[in-house]
């Protein structure tokens, strides 16, 4: 599959998604046949996507967690752009960089 053949049908998702009532059976249907799609031809794709064609259950349910990640694919729709992890704050690097050091000492002593 080519990336914006990828990207055409994550679009067609975020469009029934946008419907209003959304037939939720439909968006379980494209997010499953993109699933294995992507499955079969063996394409690289970032987290979010992965998480996106699997959660539509949870997207379902949850309106809040549905509207970020309908965020995030449209986020990497237009800008190409996606974070797959966890934002960790500064303040916490420095906080391990301190324990790790503290570690250090401590096995040296």
């Amino acid at each position: 599959m080519t990336l914006s053949n990828i990207q055409a049908r994550l679009a067609e998702i975020l469009a029934a998604e946008a419907t209003r009532p959304v037939d939720w059976a439909a968006v379980d249907r494209l997010c499953e046949e993109l699933d294995h799609q992507l499955e079969a031809s063996g394409e690289d794709v970032p987290e979010i996507v992965a998480h996106f064609l699997c959660d539509s259950d949870i997207r379902a349910r949850d309106a809040r967690y549905g509207d970020a990640q309908r965020d995030a694919i449209r986020t990497y729709l237009t800008t190409g752009d996606y974070f797959d992890g966890v934002a960790v704050p500064r303040w916490g690097c420095l906080v391990l960089l301190v324990v790790a050091a503290a570690l250090f000492v401590w096995a040296l002593t």
